[in-house]
Order: structure tokens, then sequence, then C-alpha cells
């Protein structure tokens, strides 16, 4: 793990420690979000009793409400309360829905720069899901949410330390630096650490911080996972990662030189080689139909 130390760049970096605890009072993502989480795992929780839950939040009903009757759902009556959407969408769709508009919230700014990371996020977790619907289904659940928050510390690092993070997109974007090297050299500590400690802080689960953490184990020295389920959820954000790059999904502009079917997560899946082409094909419809929705 890298330095807790930041680089001190006119005041604008801080400690990691103090980053986490000021980000980890945010009351905006984990009260509401993850409550329907918790909800959604019982089976004894009633629509009405996760209607009210969401209910509370009126920001958040309103988006829930809105995306029931998109034509995303293409619905055949409209959605006027959230029990009802709760009960046509069913828990699955509404917590998804519900986590992604919360995570929405976290931004505290929305221009050129958060709407790249947010298409990112929103495209990866989208791609996740599908992926793990087809070659890992026990795990989709955790591939969806693991994907949506994976880059959830850099949204911390704008928003905490805009100009110094800005240097940090400038050297990724301008100059192919990777986002690893240029946290680290300027930060002291990267975006895997800040999402992996917040998330810990914000009492979500486990697999969660891991899957943060662990995200670009490729260019960071990380602790091996040996528990198999949570290898297919980092399998699945890894490869829709991937993907997202190479259609551009939150980038300037694709990066089609990759070999998917050399993807170590590729053969971990057993994914068959010929279905390489069909896979992106499918994403990038995907992320037409969906992800279209939850960025603008």
């Amino acid at each position: 793990m890298t330095s807790h130390m930041s680089v001190s760049t006119e005041g604008q970096a801080m400690k990691l420690e103090e980053l986490i605890n000021k980000a980890g009072d945010m009351k905006v993502l984990p009260s509401v979000a993850r409550k329907v989480m918790e909800m959604v795992e019982r089976e004894d929780v009633s629509g009405s009793q996760l209607s009210d839950v969401i209910a509370k939040d009126q920001a958040l009903s309103a988006h829930l409400l809105k995306a029931a009757n998109s034509a995303l759902f293409g619905l055949p009556r409209e959605i006027t309360t959230v029990l009802m959407a709760v009960n046509v969408l069913g828990f699955k769709n509404t917590r998804d829905m519900t986590i992604m508009a919360a995570t929405r919230r976290v931004y505290k700014r929305f221009g050129i720069t958060e709407k790249m990371l947010w298409t990112h996020s929103v495209s990866a977790a989208i791609g996740a899901k599908t992926i793990a619907g087809h070659y890992a289904p026990f795990v989709r659940d955790d591939a969806f949410i693991c994907a949506l928050l994976h880059d959830v510390g850099k949204v911390i690092l704008n928003n905490e330390c805009p100009e110094l993070f800005s240097q940090v997109m400038m050297r990724t974007y301008n100059e192919g630096e990777s986002f690893v090297r240029a946290e680290t050299e300027l930060f002291g500590y990267t975006h895997t650490e800040v999402g992996s400690l917040i998330t810990g802080k914000w009492n979500y689960p486990k697999v969660i911080s891991s899957i943060i953490l662990q995200h670009h184990r490729d260019e960071e020295t990380r602790p091996p996972l040996e528990d198999a389920n949570t290898l297919k959820v980092l399998a699945c954000v890894d490869l829709s990662n991937t993907i997202c790059k190479m259609l551009g999904a939150g980038y300037r502009e694709p990066r089609e030189n990759f070999d998917l079917v050399g993807h170590p997560a590729f053969g971990f899946l057993d994914i068959p080689s010929e279905r390489a082409s069909e896979l992106v094909t499918e994403l990038q419809e995907s992320f037409a139909k969906e992800a279209a929705y939850w960025v603008h």
C-alpha cells in the first residue's frame, strides 16, 4: 500500500486520514442506499416497507419514479407512487436505481470531468452486470454495485482537491499516464485506497471495499483474493472496465487496441473466444440504451 502522506501542493492535497474523515461524514450516499441494500437481501421485507424507506428521501423518490416511467422499462401504465415502482420493477431493479441515484449525488459539481467519471462508472456497472448475468450469475448483483462504486475514490479526490485532481486528469488523458501513477506522485495515495476506506467508513458490504482496493492490482501490490465469488466479481468489473475503455465510455475517445481474449478476466470467466466481439457489441448497445438515461 502506498504512503498515507500526501504531496503538498499549495495546500491542495491532504493526508489520507484527513481526507477520509472529511468525506466520510457525507450523509448523502450511505443512509438510504445502505438501508435499501440491506432490506433487499432479507426475506421478510415487503414492498411497502421498502417503499417507505425510499419515500423518506424526496430526491431519490423522484429519480425512481422518473426511471420507472422512462423508455428504459417501457411500462404500459404511468407509475405514480414509489410503492407502484417497487412492485412493478421488483426489489433488485429498485435497489440498483436507488444506489445509482444516490451515488450520483456524491458529486459536489458536475462539469466535463465529473460527467466523464460518471459516464464511466454507470457504463462499467451496466457492463459488469451484463457480463455476470452470462458467466457468473451468482455474483450479478455484487458485480453491478462494485463496478458502479469502483472509482468513487476519484470522485472524492475531485470533490476535495479539484485543482490537484485536474492535474491527474491531464496527465492521464493528455500524456497517457495511468491514474495510479499520477495519483501516487501528486497525492501520495490512490483512488483505490480512498474508495476502499470511504466505503468501509460508510459500512458498505466488505466485498465492495475489497473490489475497489483490488481493481488496479495489476499496477499495485495487493494481497491475494482467495474467495471464489469475490474473484468472479473482480473479473466482471475488470472486464467491463476494459470494454468501457475500448468503447470510449467515460473517455475522450475509444481505445480499440485491447486484446480482450487475452485479458486474464476473460479466461477466468471461461468466456469462449468467439464471443468476444459479440460481447463488446452487446455492451455497446446496453450503454446506448441504459447509460444514456443515467448520464443526462
